[in-house]
């Protein structure tokens, strides 16, 4: 007759590839979830290139945005004796300069001294005060060595500026040198010494100058003559900074001018930026940003400011006056001649075009991009959605991973029950089968008959 028969332990049943095929369909949701996650993560890195994208166009704007940006003007100098720079508060023209003199610190050293390390100077309470027309600081010598008071000096907690060294001429010979940190006359030190009970008395080093204090002195147009402390002249020529090197020779010419190539070159900087940002913008629409409503947005806002009017009220309205136009492909193209001729005829109106604080387009530009990259900006907020999302999904992940462990323990559970009870019914159907076959032997046989 028929065997009854189960696959169960030791019979075939492959419980554990039952348990992970299940799995394997209870766990989709989660990997669902998990690959969004990582598509948001993907996204926050692509707004993190988008960031880096925007930078350097925004850093070509801010050149532009203020009024200063338009009156560049540079300093030049004929004579090797002086050197010059100019801030943007200097009128065109030209100067002849002569440096008279330059300012020098002032120094002072002493009379030979036999060793630095050995030999000890006054007595107990014996002072030495140095001072200079800004103020004076004093210290203890008496009982110190030139080393030692070398070391008082420069560690004065109230020293004004002044800095000891030790020259050694020789094995027999060595100096306490003083000098000015500061230059010009108001620096000129003046030394006095006093004993114990505040008298004064003989300089027991023999200090004398080794070095006079100077100040800068330059003539100007052979009329006006500056004289300065430093070697630094910045109220001599409103908006110019003279520095002097040496003494001159004749006279040399200072020049002041306007810098017109520095306009130039930085609109033409804006448009290079631009474009090379139009680049990455596609290459991003290709990307993780493909659709994103973002990129768009920020794209079009761009070019909108770039092509509509500046409405400052100028000869110019609108950047193509200046030369800066779109081309079909979309790119900006400039003409440099353009803006040349634009600068030359109405400076201020070409100023006021990229300028004006409230309807200039680079000034305009720049707080855009302010709202875009800047703290709590379109960007920052994106992102911080994103990031609400991830850790919603991550939530969900875990919560899921949890639910997932209890599911598996529950198959688990009734698989081997079912495994328990296929093995009973084997056992029993073995049992079955041969009291079965018992009892088929003990029956008459249809031959017997």
């Amino acid at each position: 007759m028929p065997t009854l028969s189960a696959p169960g332990i030791g019979s075939g049943l492959d419980i554990e590839g039952i348990i992970n095929s299940l799995m394997a369909v209870e766990q989709i949701p989660m990997q669902r979830l998990q690959l969004e996650s990582a598509g948001y993560l993907a996204k926050i890195s692509a707004y993190g290139q988008l960031r880096s994208v925007l930078a350097p166009f925004q850093d070509a704007v801010d050149k532009l945005k203020s009024f200063d940006d338009f009156n560049p003007v540079i300093a030049s100098s004929s004579d090797a004796a002086f050197s010059a720079s100019a801030t943007t508060d200097a009128a065109p023209g030209n100067y002849r300069i002569s440096v008279d003199a330059i300012a020098q610190a002032h120094k002072m050293g002493s009379a030979s001294q036999t060793d630095p390390d050995t030999t000890t100077y006054g007595n107990a309470g014996d002072q030495l005060t140095i001072s200079t027309s800004t103020g004076s600081f004093t210290i203890d010598y008496g009982g110190k060595t030139l080393s030692e008071i070398q070391t008082a000096i420069n560690e004065a907690t109230d020293n004004i500026g002044i800095n000891a060294g030790i020259i050694r001429e020789n094995d027999s010979s060595f100096y306490l040198s003083l000098t000015s940190e500061k230059t010009g006359l108001a620096n000129a030190m003046s030394l006095s010494f006093t004993d114990s009970g505040g008298g004064a008395i003989t300089d027991p080093f023999g200090f004398a100058q080794t070095q006079a204090a100077l100040d800068a002195q330059i003539t100007i147009d052979d009329v006006y003559v500056v004289e300065s402390s430093e070697n630094t002249i910045s109220d001599a020529i409103q908006g110019v900074t003279i520095n002097v090197h040496s003494q001159s020779s004749g006279t040399g010419q200072l020049s002041i001018s306007r810098d017109e190539n520095a306009i130039s070159e930085a609109v033409e900087e804006l448009v290079d930026a631009y474009n090379e940002m139009r680049e990455d913008f596609v290459e991003l629409s290709l990307g993780e940003l493909s659709g994103d409503g973002t990129l768009r947005m920020i794209e079009n806002q761009i070019r909108t400011t770039l092509g509509s009017s500046a409405g400052a009220g100028g000869a110019y309205s609108y950047a193509s006056q200046v030369g800066i136009s779109f081309q079909k492909d979309g790119t900006l193209k400039f003409n440099s001649s353009k803006l040349s001729d634009a600068v030359e005829t109405d400076l201020n109106a070409v100023a006021e075009l990229f300028a004006n604080d409230s309807q200039g387009f680079a000034f305009r530009l720049s707080g855009l991009l302010d709202n875009m990259l800047g703290t709590d900006g379109v960007i920052d907020v994106r992102e911080e959605g994103l990031n609400a999302s991830i850790d919603s999904a991550n939530d969900e992940i875990k919560q899921m991973q949890t639910r997932l462990e209890m599911v598996e323990a529950r198959y688990r559970n009734q698989f081997t029950s079912l495994d328990l009870l296929l093995g009973e019914l084997q056992a029993t159907s073995s049992y079955v089968e041969a009291q079965l076959s018992s009892l088929e032997r003990l029956l008459p046989s249809n031959s017997d008959n």
